[in-house]
């Protein structure tokens, strides 16, 4: 922040003689005057720097956002493939599962027809 010692204050001339009053009066207007303009210079300066930080504290949080977005993006990645990986286990799983019931179907229809066998030839004797 700069420092607001080297103020310029202006002042009229007066064509015609001034008393010491109006003098005072018109140092002490001009004084104010340069006291708010240095209090408004610091308010700007002050304004300034938190807008600065606010710009900073900004682009952070969009770096921040981009690298949350890629993060999000590759986490959506390995979801699908490990999904995909689970269907493909589930279909193999259920495949498996078929064949043992079919396999076992079978074995169950080679002992019914052998317990039909006996049992025709218990009726024939």
């Amino acid at each position: 922040m700069e420092k607001p010692d080297q103020t310029t204050i202006k002042m009229r001339i007066y064509a015609g003689k001034a008393t010491g009053a109006e003098v005072l009066s018109n140092l002490s207007e001009e004084q104010d005057n340069a006291l708010e303009l240095v209090k408004r210079t610091a308010q700007l300066q002050d304004e300034k720097s938190r807008s600065l930080e606010h710009r900073k504290t900004i682009a952070q949080l969009q770096e921040c956002l981009k690298q949350e977005q890629a993060r999000t993006a590759d986490l959506e990645k390995s979801v699908a493939a490990l999904e995909a990986r689970l269907k493909e286990l589930a279909e193999q799983d259920n495949a498996r599962q078929l064949a043992e019931l079919e396999a076992r179907v079978g074995e169950l229809t080679d002992a019914l027809g052998r317990i039909s066998v006996i049992a025709a030839a218990g009726k024939a004797e």
